[in-house]
């Protein structure tokens, strides 16, 4: 039995338009298609060639676990492409390891059948056996099932160390699809196991459930507190269910930062306007996120997975995908060799934009982001009903209600830069069948309309709404969602801007430089640093009785790339002064924390370092509020690849707008 209250569909039947594909072939044409061409590991062929040699890295594991992120990234979005070049691409690493199993079964790497060293994870098969999962899920190939099923079945290797855990994400899957409970005893056994053996780890199951404010890993933490939704799943048991909520809740309460991601370099971090996240916890925050919906059928869980693609993950990412941040930060106004201003290779060149980042993992998750948001976007109820759980221009196709009718539903929009969302019915015959549409959280009152009446209006966020009906040929949901403007208070005196599920950003002229001593780079995905050519140092003068009166709504012509800069459809207009006095740190010494083997170590470098500043200290803002007042223009985050997005807030005496 399965206790979740939604159900993904196969990828096949989902296809993304407008943006969303745009966005997508962006991908294919730039790092998901090529990433090979850029350098190792990705150059490297492994899952589809013998043992890669343990001189060429020093913990071997991790570039299976990388290309494996990449893998699974690049099969995903050729299934949502109906793109040959990369189901064929991907599909050879998938053969190949299908093709080669040991005499017991085991699948992959000979090496990781290793029990004793520390380096001989298989966390690294968890990441690769999801692209079985994705390929299982648009072809039903058999021979997946049973390949996995020796794979973890015929060996004794144990699964309850460290992220070795995670394996039960795909042990549960199977499970799920054969029915075999000796897979389910198994997974209950490992996970009894790793809590019995790491009773004071952030991620057992007694910590999950606590008020203990979790000090982990950010990667680690995502994938391993999403297992308690998986479990309960397949068991039933709150308690699991419960763990992963609480744990999820605690990184609300104390790491999230305004784009919708957890602060992670590497571990968990505060809400600091400074703090930063790996482009890795885009992709394994919005994945884990996409378990506690389905379990729990939430609307929050959606609206965290929106944030996140909307903010986040565009916001990490050049435009034409070609280049990523290592570290991506609310806050960056410089990203170049010198500017991460994390302690963690503090003045090292993780904030610039790169094809690949110093740490491999980061461009291979970079991959999986938007391919997941699109094949989450629609799911099934147990009535067999369909659910629109996160919007964007698509279409889907699938068997509906009772008699499983085929029906296709086009859902036409620019949303998250628009309000309103058209669903266009299509069907040979009448069918019968409940649509639910997801109300999100920050929605006041929104409104369906069906046919061009309304069907129901006023309606509060946080909700679902099920329309049951017997459904004609083109009839026509529409469904808009006014987006108001809100202020968040942050750290240090700070305030942001969002609309909807859009958070803004300072628009900053950019001076992109490319960076040619990085070998992994080329003519055509170069490496960059990045400068602001226009000034940066603004802070907010809002009226403070009615702060959003004074910021003004500019709509501007769509595009199918409204992620570029010079693209953005919505843009904000907002009084600010000038705070002269808020300059870039520069430093000649720094001290940074670096992993060296399995410990941290500080070390100190001596250079040239620039670095983003913290906000001033609010009681030094008093001095500028006789100055000038001036106009800026604020653009979507994810537009923006230096940002101002939390401000300082200076009270205004002049108002000379």
């Amino acid at each position: 039995m399965n206790y979740s209250k939604l159900y993904e569909l196969p990828i096949v039947s989902i296809k993304p338009e407008g943006w969303l594909y745009q966005y997508l072939q962006n991908q294919r044409n730039g790092l998901t298609g090529y990433l090979d061409k850029v350098g190792y590991p990705f150059n490297s062929g492994i899952w589809k060639s013998s043992d890669l040699s343990e001189k060429i890295h020093s913990h071997s594991w991790y570039p299976y676990e990388q290309t494996g992120y990449w893998i699974d990234g690049m099969i995903r979005c050729g299934y949502l492409l109906k793109d040959k070049f990369l189901i064929n691409k991907a599909k050879e690493y998938i053969n190949y390891v299908l093709a080669h199993p040991d005499s017991d079964g085991y699948l992959g790497p000979k090496f990781l059948k290793s029990t004793k060293e520390y380096d001989r994870w298989r966390w690294s098969h968890a990441v690769f056996f999801r692209t079985f999962i994705a390929e299982y899920s648009a072809s039903k190939n058999k021979k997946i099932l049973s390949a996995l099923k020796k794979h973890y079945l015929s060996n004794k290797f144990p699964h309850s160390k460290w992220r070795d855990i995670c394996n039960l994400e795909i042990i549960l899957w199977l499970y799920g699809e054969t029915k075999d409970k000796r897979l389910l005893k198994y997974a209950e056994k490992e996970y009894s196991e790793y809590n019995r053996n790491l009773p004071d780890c952030p991620t057992s199951l007694k910590n999950l459930l606590s008020d203990k404010r979790p000090n982990e890993h950010g990667v680690t933490y995502n994938e391993t507190a999403k297992l308690g939704a998986i479990l309960y799943a397949y068991t039933g048991r709150k308690k699991y269910l419960n763990s992963t909520i609480n744990a999820y809740n605690k990184i609300d309460r104390d790491h999230m930062l305004i784009d919708g991601i957890c602060s992670s370099s590497e571990y968990l971090e505060g809400k600091d306007p400074l703090d930063s996240h790996e482009t890795c916890d885009i992709a394994d925050y919005s994945w884990s996120v996409g378990y506690l919906l389905t379990a729990t059928g939430k609307t929050e869980y959606a609206d965290k997975i929106e944030r996140a693609c909307f903010n986040a993950a565009p916001g990490a990412v050049r435009s034409d995908f070609k280049a990523l941040q290592y570290f991506s930060c609310p806050n960056q106004v410089i990203a170049d060799r010198t500017s991460n201003h994390n302690l963690y290779l503090r003045g090292n060149n993780d904030m610039a934009y790169m094809p690949v980042p110093s740490v491999e993992c980061c461009p291979g998750e970079v991959n999986r982001i938007m391919p997941n948001y699109v094949s989450k976007m629609w799911m099934k109820d147990k009535t067999n009903g369909l659910t629109a759980l996160m919007y964007g221009p698509s279409k889907i196709s699938t068997g509906i209600g009772r008699n499983n009718q085929k029906v296709t539903i086009i859902e036409e929009t620019n949303y998250p830069f628009s309000e309103k969302i058209n669903f266009r019915i299509k069907t040979s015959d009448k069918v019968r069948f409940t649509f639910t549409l997801r109300i999100p959280g920050w929605c006041k009152k929104a409104d369906i309309i069906y046919n061009g009446k309304i069907f129901k209006s006023g309606i509060s966020g946080g909700l679902f709404v099920n329309i049951t009906q017997n459904f004609n040929n083109n009839d026509l949901i529409s469904l808009v969602l006014p987006m108001d403007i809100k202020l968040t208070r942050w750290p240090k005196g700070g305030i942001g801007i969002e609309r909807g599920p859009l958070v803004y950003s300072l628009k900053i002229e950019e001076d992109w430089k490319i960076e040619k001593n990085e070998k992994r780079s080329n003519k055509k995905y170069p490496a960059w640093n990045l400068y602001p050519k226009s000034a940066w140092n603004y802070a907010l003068c809002l009226d403070k009785n009615n702060p959003v009166e004074d910021i003004k709504i500019i709509n501007k012509p769509f595009t199918n790339n409204p992620w570029s800069i010079h693209t953005a459809p919505i843009e904000l207009r907002v009084p600010v002064k000038r705070i002269h006095d808020w300059k870039m740190e520069h430093k000649k010494k720094v001290v940074r924390t670096e992993w060296d083997d399995v410990k941290i170590i500080k070390k100190s470098f001596k250079g040239k370092f620039v670095f983003t500043s913290q906000l001033p200290d609010p009681k030094s803002l008093k001095k500028y509020s006789k100055e000038k007042t001036e106009i800026v223009t604020l653009v979507p985050y994810g537009c923006s690849k230096l940002r101002v997005t939390i401000f300082p807030w200076v009270k205004n005496e002049i108002k000379s707008y």
